[in-house]
């Protein structure tokens, strides 16, 4: 499970990478990249990583209550 988990948070971070990237060169050279692609390219980066840290985080129900 932590493979999977750790897997969506890189594959996030590239993609949120990736969309700066994008929206950086876009900057020096206009037209090139369509503003509908960045916004699901970074979309879909904050799903993955958000949905990442919440597999990694431990769960209430996984650990005794040490109250």
């Amino acid at each position: 499970m932590p493979r999977f988990a750790l897997l969506l948070v890189v594959l996030g971070l590239v993609a949120i990478l990736g969309t700066v990237v994008l929206v950086l060169g876009d900057a020096t050279l206009p037209g090139r990249v369509p503003l509908t692609t960045a916004a699901i390219l970074a979309g879909f980066g904050g799903a993955s990583l958000v949905t990442g840290l919440w597999l990694l985080e431990p769960s209430s129900r996984r650990q005794p209550f040490s109250g």
